[in-house]
């Protein structure tokens, strides 16, 4: 496929493209002008040259914009969240005390900006599996650093839904597929915040690195 040097999605938009289409060819555009058309899925590679053929031949070329990891919907995402708990934690947190789900989503952010994935539509396809990863993160808090249910319970569904803040359209709650979360909020003792920092840290590097196509070491 040829480099271009931007999408052209406005100019799919032009020709009725309905706007799932046109982020899904945005997000596999990026990648393949990043990583290489022959590192997608076929079928992904299949829409992209399909794509192409009902685009006209560039006559003037346009400088490329690319977005920073802090402008990608994913980081927004996260942080929108880590905003939220933040405030529910300065009201609802006894002294000392300190939320798992706090550093769990530090972690990831952090781990965003120093792994700089793409974070297009095959990085963000696998993070929606990462509740598993939370999941088992969260069992080992109360399994081996002593953490404890707090006596209120932070509602991802609720914050999200009832939010006034200029949230994305297609965002939806980060404990969608693992709905139980939303009945328990684990704190710790604020000696344990580094040991349970340091496990995270490790474990989600390892799921990035592993499964996020524009992390992997063989492209």
């Amino acid at each position: 496929m040829k480099k271009e040097l931007s999408h052209r999605s406005h100019e799919l938009k032009a020709l009725g493209w309905n706007q799932e289409d046109l982020s899904r060819y945005e997000d596999l555009w990026e990648y393949s002008q990043r990583w290489g058309l022959i590192n997608l899925e076929r079928e992904d590679r299949q829409f992209l040259k399909k794509t192409e053929k009902l685009l006209p031949k560039i006559q003037n070329k346009k400088i490329s914009i690319k977005k920073n990891i802090e402008e990608k919907s994913y980081y927004l995402w996260l942080k929108f969240f880590l905003d939220e708990i933040n405030i529910f934690n300065s009201s609802n947190l006894p002294k000392n005390k300190y939320a798992v789900w706090t550093l769990l989503i530090e972690e990831e952010i952090k781990l965003l900006k120093e792994l700089q994935p793409v974070m297009g539509l095959p990085d963000t396809l696998k993070a929606k599996n990462l509740f598993e990863k939370r999941k088992e993160l969260i069992n080992k808090a109360f399994n081996e650093f002593e953490a404890k249910k707090n006596n209120k319970v932070f509602n991802f569904d609720e914050v999200l839904n009832n939010s006034e803040k200029d949230v994305g359209k297609n965002w939806k709650s980060i404990t969608e597929k693992d709905p139980e979360a939303n009945k328990t909020f684990p704190i710790i003792e604020s000696a344990n915040i580094e040991k349970l920092r340091f496990a995270i840290k490790e474990d989600l590097s390892l799921y990035m690195r592993d499964n996020y196509p524009s992390l992997k070491k063989d492209l």
